[in-house]
């Protein structure tokens, strides 16, 4: 399929606003520019591919013309395809989405029913050390796999906020 117009995204919006502008009959250059929200080189290519005719010194389009022909383009079969292809895209981000959601959710969900955890009650292969008078800290995880330094991140992260006072004066440099 080839690449659809920018303007495709926009399609709704242009036949709204230019079945709304009933005073006016003609569009120039500067009318286009604005309804399709494109630059003076795409209004002139524009107003040529809608068949544009010179009116006092200038290129024109009949706002009727023109109204017929997106209507034309947003019944015929090549804009239903963008529209499909752009549905599938938005289902396609939407999957990711929730997908990311519930990959986070799993992670947040390790404790459910534990008590609050508590800083002081981490397990010996988890120690931070609070900065001292040079401002060096030290934090550091023993681990035997992946897993299991997840397990031990989420279970620290887990009691650092749920105790965010006492983390954040652990974490400040001795006096």
């Amino acid at each position: 399929m080839a690449r659809a117009p920018d303007w495709y995204s926009r399609l709704d919006v242009i036949l709204a606003t230019l079945g709304a502008a009933e005073d006016l009959d003609w569009l120039g250059r500067a009318e286009i520019r604005a309804l399709f929200g494109c630059g003076e080189r795409d209004s002139i290519r524009l107003l040529h591919k809608f068949g544009a005719v010179v009116r006092d010194d200038a290129l024109s389009l009949p706002r009727a013309s023109l109204l017929r022909q997106l209507e034309a383009i947003a019944a015929g079969t090549a804009y239903a395809a963008y529209r499909r292809q752009r549905e599938g895209v938005a289902q396609h981000l939407a999957q990711a989405r929730t997908e990311t959601a519930a990959r986070q959710f799993r992670a947040r969900a390790a404790f459910p029913e534990a008590p609050r955890p508590r800083l002081d009650a981490l397990p010996p292969t988890l120690t931070w050390r609070r900065a001292g008078p040079r401002g060096v800290a030290q934090f550091e995880i023993l681990y035997e796999d992946g897993a299991d330094l997840l397990a031990q991140l989420a279970e620290f992260l887990h009691a650092a906020g749920s105790n965010r006072e006492e983390f954040f004066e652990g974490t400040e440099p001795e006096p």
